[in-house]
């Protein structure tokens, strides 16, 4: 009898139906789940299909693989009981979900870290960020998307942010990510801003290797003292690769502890010693539209199904190179009722576009911009790239 492989987030676009004929292919019954409320985001014809709220008890029961695509599958993932037959790394799911948890992984692995403080009250926090340094980043310790994250340069600037962070934590984008990752408990972190360049990455994570699908780099804007992602490009540094490829499954390999099969998603800066360290980990891939920059970059190959089938074969191969320059970026409206300021970057291909009532409609407590658009273009330079970026902000 074959076991189930669940696949858990079917609209997100990664060409999901491409995962189950993998699964398919490698003796696992596919099994796709999702909200309803992401039903008009799929745009596969997935079978079977289960529209869930939760996961229910029906595939808790099931055996084989559990394979979350988005952040809330991977908090169902963390509630799945000891004895549940589906294979998830709990403990990496765990991580995902707090900073804290994943400097003092690294750390006990003797890896680079950043070093992050908790902290309770005002005076903690001026005092963590006089032991880091300025400027300082104050965040919630559970967290994405930059949701809950003020980078400070001063103390005189202190005081405001972290008065701030009580404001933000009524906003709907706050609580919207709150109650995806489960999380009800407002832990606050003082850590050191790493200056110079951000980049992403995703990889699968499997019994016996760790495998890199894409390296990006990542544009950021501090608006308003928030960081804001304003774009990613294929990058073009073979050095950079390898040493990722070598530093990569360290990291994987103090995380997770058992044999499941997963995606990995890592935000790396250097620290001042010039190492590479993660900011941030999530136990799925990457979001933002990258697999979409990603098709364009692999020439419609999907990456994604080949490092999945080469990890459920265990074969050892490369999947499908990248073809560098490649980007996606961001373009930004100022909310709220500014929508004709929208820049446009020509020539590019829009891969997501918001409509005018979702613009106009947003609050004065949202944030300053508003992503509205994703475009797809190539950057022979990183010159070139990050000059347009910011372009959309001016």
């Amino acid at each position: 009898m074959n076991m189930d492989f669940v696949i858990a987030g079917a609209s997100f676009p990664c060409g999901v139906r491409e995962l189950g004929d993998v699964a398919t292919r490698n003796g696992f019954n596919p099994i796709f789940v999702d909200h309803p409320h992401n039903t008009e985001s799929i745009n596969e014809d997935l079978e079977p299909l289960f529209l869930e709220s939760n996961l229910s008890e029906n595939l808790r029961r099931r055996h084989g693989v559990y394979l979350p695509l988005l952040e809330s599958w991977v908090t169902q993932g963390i509630a799945l009981p000891d004895e549940a037959n589906l294979q998830f790394d709990k403990r990496a799911g765990t991580i995902s979900h707090s900073k804290i948890s994943l400097s003092l992984a690294l750390a006990d692995a003797n890896l680079s870290f950043v070093p992050r403080f908790r902290v309770h009250a005002l005076d903690d926090a001026m005092n963590a960020a006089v032991k880091c340094g300025y400027p300082v980043v104050l965040r919630s310790d559970c967290g994405y998307s930059g949701r809950g994250v003020s980078v400070v340069n001063s103390p005189s600037d202190f005081r405001d942010h972290w008065k701030s962070q009580y404001e933000a934590r009524e906003n709907h984008d706050y609580v919207e990510m709150r109650s995806i990752l489960g999380s009800f408990e407002d832990v606050k972190v003082v850590e050191p801003w790493l200056n110079g360049d951000e980049w992403s990455i995703d990889c699968i994570v499997g019994p016996t290797a760790v495998q890199l699908i894409r390296v990006c780099e990542k544009m950021i804007a501090i608006v308003a003292g928030r960081p804001v992602t304003l774009g990613y490009r294929i990058i073009d540094s073979k050095d950079l690769f390898e040493e990722l490829r070598w530093v990569a499954p360290q990291w994987c390999r103090s995380i997770f502890t058992t044999d499941a099969i997963s995606f990995a998603s890592f935000d790396i800066r250097r620290d001042q010693n010039g190492d590479l360290v993660p900011l941030d980990f999530g136990n799925r891939l990457g979001g933002d539209r990258i697999p979409q920059l990603i098709r364009a970059a692999a020439r419609g190959v999907n990456v994604y199904a080949d490092a999945l089938d080469a990890t459920l074969s265990n074969r050892s191969r490369e999947v499908a190179p990248l073809q560098p320059g490649h980007a996606l970026i961001h373009e930004f409206a100022k909310c709220p009722n500014v929508f004709s300021e929208i820049s446009v970057i020509n020539p590019g291909e829009i891969v997501r576009k918001k409509p005018r009532e979702f613009v106009v409609s947003q609050t004065e407590r949202e944030p300053r911009f508003c992503k509205v658009n994703a475009i797809l273009r190539r950057f022979e330079t990183s010159e070139q790239f990050r000059a347009a970026c910011l372009s959309l902000l001016e």
